[in-house]
C-alpha cells in the first residue's frame, strides 16, 4: 500500500510534501509546505504518514520550525 503522504521533487529544485489520497500537495496555515532538501521533506511526510491520525486537521499537526527553515 502506498503512503498517503510522499516528499516530492517540484520544479523550483525544492521538495513538497504530495498527498497522495487528495492528489495534491499539502498546505498547511496557508503555506505550501515546502523544504529545501529532500531529507527534511522525507522526514515531514514521515511523521505525516505515521502520526496518530491522518484525518486530524492542518493547525493540529506539530512539526518542528527547524524542518520548515521558519526559525533557530
Amino acid at each position: 500500500m502506498k503512503n498517503r503522504f510522499e516528499a516530492v521533487p517540484n520544479p523550483s529544485c525544492r521538495f513538497e510534501i504530495w498527498d497522495n489520497e487528495t492528489g495534491e500537495p499539502v498546505v498547511h496555515h496557508d503555506r505550501l509546505l515546502t523544504f529545501a532538501s529532500a531529507k527534511s521533506a522525507a522526514r515531514i511526510a514521515d511523521f505525516l504518514n505515521n502520526g496518530r491520525s491522518h484525518r486530524r486537521r492542518p493547525a493540529e499537526w506539530c512539526v518542528a520550525t527547524r524542518d520548515l527553515g521558519w526559525g533557530g
